[in-house]
């Protein structure tokens, strides 16, 4: 089902446990070889709700709304997408695409050339297709916990 009456809008501190619930979700979704328990439990730690606001301070978050409840978060900031997240019972609904939407414009809006990602391997399909092109495969090294992304950039 694609929600048409979907909302973005700036995240607000009082959306920070919905939204980390939203992101604790998505990562236990995607617990495999390149992206293993330990890392992903570092991933969740690092998106609890405390966090999600003091990140916010410097990433301009956006949240999705549909039938009045958070859906989605994406934002960005000048280095790259920073925590693009949809809620999994609405995958592929457009929530995602909505947020990236906005988060392009914005960064337009503001004067940035590129943005860059980290895409989970799940994601690169739906970066790919708001023309994100792949670099390369990048390790962090999350507190003793690789974790693996694909680099990805985009022109603006």
């Amino acid at each position: 089902m694609i929600f048409l009456n979907i909302k973005i809008r700036k995240i607000k501190n009082k959306d920070a446990i919905k939204v980390s619930d939203i992101i604790k979700q998505g990562w236990l979704s995607i617990v495999s070889e390149e992206y293993p328990e330990k890392a992903v439990e570092n991933q969740i730690k690092e998106n609890s709700p405390k966090q999600i606001i003091e990140k916010s301070k410097k990433i301009h978050y956006y949240v999705a709304i549909s039938r009045n409840r958070i859906v989605g978060i994406g934002g960005y900031n000048e280095e790259k997408v920073q925590t693009f997240f949809v809620n999994t019972a609405n995958h592929r609904e457009g929530i995602g695409s909505k947020i990236m939407e906005r988060v392009l414009k914005e960064a337009k809006r503001e004067g940035l050339q590129f943005l860059n990602c980290w895409s989970n391997y799940s994601a690169v399909k739906f970066y790919k297709s708001f023309g994100f092109i792949k670099k390369r495969k990048i390790k962090v090294d999350n507190n003793g916990n690789p974790i693996y992304f694909i680099l990805m950039t985009k022109n603006l």
